[in-house]
């Protein structure tokens, strides 16, 4: 019996419910949210070092989505286009005790890689090998005057030729404005 009052009850207040819902007048509209172009630098971490802007201005390539991580003493922005994965700009950034000469000797690969003058302590450019599903890019990685070790790469879509000889001298041009950003400090 209480089972079957509860029942009732129940059903009651389900119709009394929809029929509520029924004198409610219909929404205006549904209005498609606004894409908006918030500053790389916003989304934190290692991307605070990153402008979509000079980038574009740089690279010729439009990004407009910054991903943050970090793992331990690492830091690592990732800026792709809105509307595909690829290709990307990945910025890394790690605290080292290493010096010149170990990055050199330790850090440089033995294939492929050109020393580079005027960026931090030592810096190196190497091509990056396609995979299944990326395509060729380069790397610039760099030793800062304060004891950091910083890597910018860009990675091509799947498929695509292997980057212009141009490529290189911009992204050293690239890692030279984004060594001399000077992050807001931390509260």
């Amino acid at each position: 019996m209480v089972r079957l009052a509860c029942l009732g009850a129940a059903v009651t207040l389900v119709a009394a419910t929809t029929a509520g819902c029924a004198d409610d007048p219909p929404p205006q509209s549904v209005t498609t949210p606004l894409r908006t172009n918030f500053p790389a630098a916003m989304a934190g971490g290692a991307c605070v070092y990153f402008d979509y802007a000079t980038i574009e201005k740089t690279l010729g390539v439009r990004f407009d989505i910054a991903a943050p991580s970090q793992s331990g003493q690492t830091t690592t922005c990732v800026v792709q286009p809105d509307q595909s994965d690829l290709p990307d700009l990945a910025l890394t950034i790690t605290k080292t005790t290493a010096d010149a000469e170990i990055f050199k000797s330790d850090v440089i690969p033995d294939k492929g890689a050109t020393a580079i003058k005027g960026l931090g302590l030592a810096a190196y450019q190497a091509p990056v090998a396609a995979t299944k599903t990326t395509g060729p890019g380069l790397e610039v990685c760099w030793l800062t005057k304060d004891k950091r070790l910083m890597s910018l790469r860009f990675t091509g879509v799947r498929d695509s030729p292997a980057p212009p000889k141009t490529l290189g001298p911009q992204l050293v041009a690239l890692a030279k404005h984004v060594e001399a950003v000077k992050p807001p400090k931390k509260p």
